[in-house]
């Protein structure tokens, strides 16, 4: 019997897939997306979005990438309330302050020169569409500074998934104050490591056959700011 063998020289025989970073981990990376785009719902609604993509150096092989839905109602300016274990209230920042900061902070970790004078300029940001354009330019030929990045988990359908912690917190007179997650001198808190020890002792997840998970001002001119 003669065996056909024509689609030999288009096949793939090996796996493409690439591996990604793991929850609860420091790992030293590059910045190698940045992108607004827009997300499209299960019921076709479009999202829009800020994409990044981080990809491992060194020995830390991997990649992790995440969606910042980027805020535009009155609700994402909103902080919101929640009950501790003994029914005491208390706020977390609002959508907005945590994307802010998490941008900001990237920022700070990448071009610490571009993050002056990006808050030298706050007063003539107006939009949040100019705010990301122009985190994005300060961003854009960064893709080689090495940085360090901490990851926590996120658990969706019994799969704990890598996510970045919350960017920022607030203290009990409601003031807020950043909570470093990129850059130098990061660390787990004491809750934090106890949810590293449960992912770690936890039946292991082949993640790579895990599906990734779906995630009149405008006038004013900023495009001659130098970043």
């Amino acid at each position: 019997m003669d065996f056909n063998f024509n689609s030999l020289s288009e096949q793939n025989f090996t796996s493409t897939a690439g591996q990604y970073l793991r929850p609860y981990g420091i790992y030293k990376v590059n910045l190698t997306k940045i992108e607004k785009t827009t997300l499209k719902g299960k019921d076709g609604t479009e999202y829009p979005i800020v994409a990044l993509e981080f990809t491992g150096c060194g020995d830390d092989k991997g990649t992790f990438t995440t969606n910042l839905f980027i805020p535009r109602t009155e609700k994402d300016m909103e902080r919101p309330t929640f009950k501790n274990n003994e029914g005491h209230e208390y706020n977390r920042p609002s959508s907005f302050e945590n994307f802010q900061f998490t941008l900001m902070q990237i920022v700070h970790a990448l071009n610490p020169t571009g993050e002056e004078k990006i808050k030298a300029n706050g007063s003539k940001i107006k939009t949040i569409d100019q705010f990301i354009d122009l985190i994005i330019k300060a961003l854009t030929g960064k893709e080689k500074v090495e940085t360090d990045l901490k990851l926590v988990g996120r658990t969706n359908n019994n799969v704990v998934y890598a996510a970045l912690p919350s960017a920022c917190g607030l203290n009990k007179s409601g003031e807020i104050f950043p909570v470093n997650f990129i850059g130098e001198n990061l660390f787990f808190t004491n809750f934090e490591l106890t949810q590293q020890k449960a992912y770690q002792n936890a039946k292991p997840t082949n993640m790579d056959k895990v599906d990734k998970e779906e995630e009149s001002a405008d006038s004013v001119d900023l495009s001659n700011i130098d970043l």
